[in-house]
C-alpha cells in the first residue's frame, strides 16, 4: 500500500465541536435516551452532527447532511470515523427519537446545562415568538395541525407556517427555553401557558424577571402569574389609562442620553404596578418622519376626494353639509375650512329653457383643505413615547433605569430570531413532510442558536479577560466580534490527511496569525482540535 493524501474542509467547525463538548450535548442526550445496541450511531452523535451541519453556514438543507460530511473531518468531531454511517434514514429517525422523548424538555435540559457550565445569568429572561414560513401542501388529518396558516410575522400570508417560541437570557442572548408550536398560535395564549408552567420553577429569594412585549400584558395573564413571577412588559396603548398618560403634558426627566422618563403608580387587572412613561428621541425622530409621510398621503388623497365632492349635486343644503361632515370624519390630520354652499339653478329635461320655466335648485359644496394643527400637535405629542410596566414595586430591587435598560434588551430574543432566519442558516429550506420531524428540526435549530450564542458570549468574555482584541471586518480592533465573523475568518482552513504504511499523519493547513490569535484567546481545547498544543 502506497502513500495517499486526502483533504477535508475544517473551517470553523472545530470551534463548534468543542463548544458542543463543553456543554456536554452528546453525553447528556445519550444518558437520557440510551443508544439502541443495533444502531451504530448514537442519538447524541446524530444531534451533534446536525448542529455542526446547521452552523456550517452553507445554506445546505438537512437532506444533504450525509453529503455535507463527506468532505468534513468527522473523526475529529466525534473521536471516531463514522462517515459511512451517516445517512438520511438515521438522521430522520434521530428526529423521531427526540420528538418521542419531548423536544421542549430535551432542549430545556441542555440549555440549563449550558447555562450552568458557562455561568449564564437568568435574572432577566426575554420571551417572544416568531413564525417560520414553509412551502408545500403539508396536508394533515390532525384537527390541530402544526403546519397551518396564521398571522405571519414575515408578512407572508400566502405561505403556511409553524412558530418558534424562545425565552433568552439578557446575559449573552442565550436561549433557555424553546418550543415549536402551531402556525396559528396566539402569543397571548402561548405566553400565558409557558409562564404558567414556569411558575413552579421560580425559587424563593431569587430575583428573576420575565421581560416581554405587550402580548404578555393582558388581564388574565397578569392575574395568573403576578403572585409568583416578577415581570417587565410594554403596556398596550389601547388601554385608556395608557393612552391618557402617553399624551399627558407633565414634564419628563432625562435618565440617559436620548431618553426621558416619568414614573407613576398604577393598577390594572387588580395588580399594583409601576408604570414608566418613556420618551425616546430616536423613536420620536423615526415616528415623526413616518407621520409626515402619512400626512402627505392623506393630503393628496383628500384633495382628489374633495374635488369629487365639490362637483356633486345635492338636493338640499342639509344633504350637502351632512355628506361633507361624514367625509371629513375620515380625515386624521386635516380639516375643511371656509365652507360655502353654492346654489345652482338647473333646467329639467333637455333643450333650452322656456320663458318663466321653473328651474330645479341644486346645491354644491366649496371648501379649503388645511392641516388640522391641533390634531397634528396631539399626534406628535404621543410619538416616541411608550410605557413600560412592572409588578416589582420595590425601586431598590429594580430601579427606573434598570426597568428601561432591561426592556430595551428585549431585542436579545429578536437577535435570536434573526439568526434562525439568516439565509446562510440551514432553515432556509424546511422541507420535512412529517410534523413530528419538523418539531425535532425546530429543536435542532434552537440548539444551533444555543451553541452559537454560548460561543459568542464566551469569546467576548475571554477577550475582556485578557484585555485584548481581534480585527473586525474593517481591520479595526474589537472586543465584541460576532461569531459569524469568526466563522468567516476560519474559511479555508483544511485538514490534510497523509496515509502512510506506518500510519496516518494529519496537518491543519492555512492557519494564519489571526486564526491562531482567536484560538489562543479561546483556550487549549480549541487549540488542540486544530492541532495546537
Amino acid at each position: 500500500m502506497g502513500e495517499e493524501y486526502e483533504s477535508k474542509n475544517f473551517d470553523h467547525l472545530g470551534i463548534v465541536s468543542v463548544i458542543c463538548d463543553e456543554i456536554g450535548i452528546q453525553e447528556k442526550i445519550d444518558s437520557l435516551i440510551p443508544p439502541d445496541p443495533q444502531v451504530k450511531m448514537t442519538l447524541g452523535e446524530c444531534i451533534k452532527l446536525m448542529i455542526i451541519n446547521g452552523l456550517g453556514f452553507t445554506s445546505r438543507p438537512l437532506y444533504l447532511e450525509a453529503q455535507f460530511f463527506e468532505s468534513r473531518p468527522v473523526e475529529r468531531f466525534l473521536g471516531r470515523d463514522c462517515s459511512a454511517e451517516i445517512n438520511d434514514d438515521r438522521l430522520g429517525r434521530a428526529l423521531d427519537q427526540c420528538y418521542h422523548f419531548g423536544c421542549d424538555r430535551l432542549f430545556a435540559i441542555l440549555a440549563s446545562q449550558a447555562a450552568i457550565q458557562y455561568g449564564v445569568s437568568k435574572k432577566f429572561r426575554h420571551m417572544d415568538s416568531t413564525s417560520m414560513a414553509v412551502e408545500g401542501e403539508y396536508a394533515s388529518d390532525d384537527p390541530n395541525p402544526l403546519i397551518t396558516f396564521g398571522y405571519s410575522k414575515d408578512h407572508r400570508a400566502d405561505l403556511k407556517q409553524f412558530m418558534i417560541y424562545l425565552m433568552s437570557s439578557q446575559d449573552g442572548d442565550v436561549p433557555l427555553l424553546a418550543q415549536t408550536v402551531a402556525g396559528n398560535s396566539s402569543d397571548k395564549k402561548l405566553f400565558r401557558e409557558r409562564l404558567r408552567a414556569l411558575k413552579g420553577q421560580i425559587q424563593e429569594g431569587h430575583e428573576q424577571y420575565i421581560v416581554a412585549d405587550s402580548e404578555l400584558y393582558t388581564g388574565e395573564t397578569l392575574q395568573e402569574i403576578s403572585s409568583q413571577i416578577k415581570w417587565i412588559s410594554r403596556v398596550p396603548e389601547k388601554i385608556v389609562a395608557a393612552k391618557e398618560l402617553v399624551t399627558s403634558t407633565e414634564e419628563l426627566q432625562e435618565i440617559e442620553p436620548g431618553y426621558c422618563v416619568r414614573e407613576v403608580s398604577s393598577s390594572y387587572a387588580g395588580i399594583e404596578q409601576r408604570w414608566l412613561l418613556v420618551h425616546s428621541e430616536q423613536a420620536y425622530s423615526r415616528e415623526e418622519k413616518t407621520l409626515r409621510k402619512q400626512i402627505c398621503k392623506e393630503w393628496e388623497r383628500a384633495k382628489i376626494e374633495l374635488g369629487k365632492i365639490s362637483r356633486q349635486d345635492f338636493d338640499c343644503e342639509c344633504d350637502a353639509r351632512e355628506e361633507l361632515k361624514r367625509w371629513e370624519q375620515k380625515l386624521k390630520y386635516h380639516q375643511i375650512l371656509n365652507v360655502q354652499i353654492i346654489v345652482k339653478q338647473i333646467k329639467q329635461g333637455r333643450g333650452r329653457p322656456r320663458l318663466n320655466e321653473p328651474l330645479e335648485q341644486k346645491y354644491r359644496i366649496q371648501g379649503e383643505l388645511q392641516e388640522d394643527a391641533e390634531r397634528l400637535e396631539q399626534a406628535l405629542k404621543a410619538k416616541g413615547r411608550f410605557i413600560v410596566a412592572t409588578n416589582e414595586l420595590d425601586p431598590d430591587k429594580l430601579s427606573v433605569k434598570e426597568m428601561l435598560l432591561n426592556y430595551k434588551e428585549q431585542q436579545a430574543v429578536e437577535r435570536g430570531f434573526r439568526f434562525l432566519k439568516d439565509p446562510f442558516f440551514m432553515t432556509s429550506s424546511v422541507f420535512l413532510k412529517s410534523q413530528e420531524r419538523i418539531v425535532g428540526l425546530g429543536m435542532v435549530m434552537c440548539l444551533c442558536l444555543l451553541v452559537y450564542m454560548i460561543a459568542q458570549r464566551f469569546l467576548r468574555q475571554q477577550l475582556e479577560k485578557f484585555q485584548t482584541s481581534i480585527p473586525n471586518q474593517l481591520g479595526k480592533p474589537t472586543k465584541k466580534p460576532t461569531m459569524k465573523w469568526i466563522f468567516q475568518l476560519f474559511e479555508g482552513v483544511h485538514l490534510l490527511i497523509h496515509r502512510l504504511p506506518s500510519g496516518i499523519q494529519e496537518r491543519v493547513l492555512n492557519m494564519n496569525q489571526v486564526r491562531h490569535q482567536v484560538l489562543n484567546v479561546l483556550g487549549n481545547k480549541f487549540k488542540k482540535i486544530y492541532g495546537g498544543t
